[in-house]
């Protein structure tokens, strides 16, 4: 009686544990509570950033998750830490050490990948500080690397490795003068990037960092097409891309513009160039605010609707298809967000 009794439990158990949810450091946030981990990570009271235990203890009362643990680090590096400027164009950079940049507020991406992993280790995660090759500011097509000039963070959050950059995330660089200028806007983008999307430009100089199946190596990056991160923005997968610029099925990609409304790719030629009077199918998700209209050449298209889909055939012209955006029931102009050249 006894044994049956053990085996009956030990059934109750099993089937108790396979009804269980994962482990909720395994489900990724959705965007709203994305954006209350970002918001604590701004709000966090100046009393609490003095050192990196401090500010790590802080940070992490507002997270539940490891993956939380990480945004709410990347959030508040990208927000507070200043790009060094005047060290970037004089070469008389600060220490870049964790607490001096703590302190002095200001780092390049050194300093940013440093701090972002001591931040991480103080709250128990994994973290490691990747070095590399990056198609950033200055970069120009077909330019040799001979050295390293990045750095950028990969998390271990239930047995994968996330690729963060707070330093990209943090602003973007323009010149003046031909001198680097910060302009400071947080981009979330640059979180828990898409491994195959992220390699187009950043390329690591340990092969397991970029976190795919089929490493490529430093001249394959070095040859890659330019890609602009809009194109992922707006759903094109970076594993599709990547496969058919590196086969040789296509030489280059069109052209994509940043965008804030809510419109994603379904079915679109990844080619830059389409050939005049040949049908094509532009296809589109977007959310019930927005609207989406194409031109070409003296004539505009409009796109079918269902539910939220957009979808439209064409022959083009000779000339360029711009599909844009703007939101319904606004009088300002389209944006574009998409652009192909028509040629022979």
């Amino acid at each position: 009686m006894r044994r049956l009794s053990y085996y009956l439990l030990l059934l109750q158990l099993c089937l108790l544990f396979a009804v269980l949810p994962a482990h909720a450091g395994s489900v990724k946030p959705d965007q709203a509570r994305l954006q209350q981990l970002d918001q604590f990570a701004f709000n966090a009271d100046a009393r609490y950033t003095s050192d990196v235990r401090t500010l790590a203890t802080y940070l992490s009362k507002g997270a539940k998750t490891d993956y939380e643990k990480a945004r709410v680090i990347f959030a508040w590096v990208a927000k507070n830490i200043r790009y060094d400027d005047y060290g970037y164009n004089t070469g008389k950079f600060i220490d870049q050490k964790p607490e001096s940049v703590l302190k002095n507020r200001r780092s390049v991406c050194d300093g940013y990948a440093q701090l972002y992993k001591a931040l991480g280790e103080a709250m128990g995660l994994e973290v490691e500080k990747v070095s590399g090759y990056a198609k950033g500011y200055a970069y120009r097509p077909g330019t040799t690397f001979a050295r390293t000039n990045h750095a950028w963070n990969a998390v271990k959050i239930d047995n994968r490795w996330i690729l963060v950059d707070p330093t990209w995330a943090a602003g973007s660089a323009t010149s003046v003068n031909g001198r680097l200028k910060t302009i400071y806007t947080y981009d979330p983008y640059w979180f828990d990037v898409e491994p195959h999307a992220f390699l187009f430009s950043h390329m690591p100089v340990r092969p397991e960092y970029q976190n795919i199946s089929n490493p490529i190596s430093l001249p394959q990056y070095q040859q890659l097409a330019e890609v602009d991160p809009s194109m992922f923005r707006l759903g094109i997968r970076g594993a599709d891309v990547l496969q058919n610029l590196l086969s040789g099925k296509i030489k280059s990609l069109p052209e994509t513009w940043k965008t804030d409304l809510s419109i994603s790719f379904q079915d679109v030629p990844l080619t830059e160039k389409l050939q005049p009077g040949k049908l094509y199918t532009l296809s589109f998700t977007v959310a019930d605010d927005v609207d989406i209209i194409v031109n070409n050449g003296k004539d505009w298209h409009h796109f079918t609707e269902k539910g939220n889909t957009r979808t439209l055939q064409i022959k083009p012209e000779i000339g360029h298809v711009a599909v844009m955006a703007r939101k319904k029931g606004t009088k300002v102009n389209y944006s574009y967000f998409l652009q192909y050249k028509v040629e022979r």
